[in-house]
């Protein structure tokens, strides 16, 4: 670990900004960077050089246009960290290694048998020794980790995930003992409204909303480029929001919540009942090819095919749905509602008929303002959006105070 001492927090401040600036606008100068901070040239000289000498930034000379001479651009090194994000969706482990820019290098897939909470716990620590292997250099010394349920971060630990029925999951303890490296960790979905926010379609979007569904539901909110988290790491979770109080009942014990009524395992239950009463659909053959199992996922790939008891059960959620994000427009008058998430990632007819039920539902003046678009970064979002927890401390991860 590098030792940097910082004189005072106005440099630390500093340095961060210069960091940050030269993140979000490659291919700056010096003179430029100095300019959109106001600070002098020679003090952004002091933090630059320092920056190249922690092999966060490199220095690349332009091609010279007319008779001027070529410039000293700046960008971020992309062949000396990287960071290790993993993210557990659909019973497995997805971990990712990225490069200080985000760009995706390695990735790892690992299931997970069981779904109580110590067959979770094992799968991430055997999954990241796995990755560990494979990082072409030296790794920014921590894990970025996202889960299902309500976490606080902090401490991070996951509170409750009603969808797996656990409770007080020490993720960040288990992981920094097992493997003696810092943890952060954060859920699941917003991680993934973190990932599309800076490298999907939600990039450059003033706010938005990034909606995850699977077997629970969650949103993370996000206002320029910042993931709000409320006064004790609750926001986003709508899963918990009541859309239909005659109900079934949730995990977390009320009736008609949006996680029973909207989910992936909502749809796997009105699927099962319908099978169950004799009614013919794909999803009988799909089912033997899949080994038995059904899921979110399969009844709305088979009901974009036409499946009729499939296309009915996705017509069900997305009304739920379509309320849920009518009232979050409302509200919070985002440019942008991104569907996501396992069973979000599948497309129409399931977006399109969320983007229906929310323009009925949803006041107009907002809802002029709001595109609902599924998300493009697959089923990596949520383990590159967990490796954002790393590359955002990279700072104070390399460069340590004496």
């Amino acid at each position: 670990m590098t030792k940097w001492v910082k004189t005072d927090d106005l440099e630390r401040v500093n340095t961060r900004n210069v960091l940050r600036t030269i993140e979000l606008e490659n291919g700056l100068s010096r003179a430029q960077v100095a300019r959109r901070l106001g600070l002098s040239r020679t003090t952004i000289s002091t933090i630059v050089s320092k920056l190249i000498s922690v092999g966060f930034v490199t220095e690349q000379q332009s091609k010279a246009k007319g008779r001027g001479r070529p410039g000293i651009h700046l960008s971020l090194t992309t062949k000396r960290w990287y960071a290790i994000g993993a993210e557990f969706h659909s019973k497995k482990w997805v971990a990712v290694v990225t490069d200080l820019e985000g760009r995706l290098l390695k990735i790892l897939e690992t299931p997970v048998k069981k779904e109580d909470a110590d067959s979770f716990l094992l799968g991430l620590k055997e999954t990241i020794q796995m990755i560990m292997k494979e990082l072409p250099g030296p790794m920014l010394p921590a894990i970025g980790v996202g889960t299902p349920g309500l976490v606080d971060c902090e401490k991070g630990v996951i509170l409750r995930a009603d969808d797996f029925g656990w409770r007080q999951v020490e993720v960040k303890k288990y992981l920094e003992e097992e493997l003696g490296l810092k943890t952060f960790v954060l859920n699941r979905h917003r991680a993934g409204g973190l990932a599309e926010s800076r490298f999907g379609v939600g990039k450059k979007v003033h706010n938005l909303v990034y909606i995850g569904i699977g077997t629970g539901i969650s949103a993370a909110f996000i206002s320029d480029g910042i993931l709000i988290h409320g006064a004790n790491y609750s926001a986003g979770e709508i899963g918990h929001m009541i859309v239909d109080p005659g109900g079934d009942r949730c995990g977390c014990g009320k009736k008609g919540c949006l996680q029973a009524v909207a989910s992936g395992s909502a749809l796997v239950r009105m699927a099962q009942e319908a099978l169950r009463r004799g009614e013919a659909s794909s999803l009988r053959e799909m089912m033997e090819g899949e080994g038995g199992e059904l899921s979110g996922e399969l009844i709305c790939r088979e009901a974009a095919k036409g499946d009729p008891l499939s296309l009915r059960c996705v017509e069900q959620v997305a009304g739920f749905l379509g309320i849920a994000v009518a009232n979050i427009i409302t509200s919070f008058n985002p440019d942008m509602v991104i569907i996501g998430g396992p069973v979000g990632q599948t497309g129409d007819p399931l977006v399109r008929l969320i983007r229906e039920e929310a323009a009925r539902w949803a006041m107009e003046h907002p809802f002029s303002a709001t595109r609902i678009v599924q998300g493009v970064l697959g089923e990596t979002v949520g383990a590159l959006g967990a490796a954002c927890l790393v590359l955002d401390r990279k700072l104070e991860l390399v460069c340590t105070e004496k």
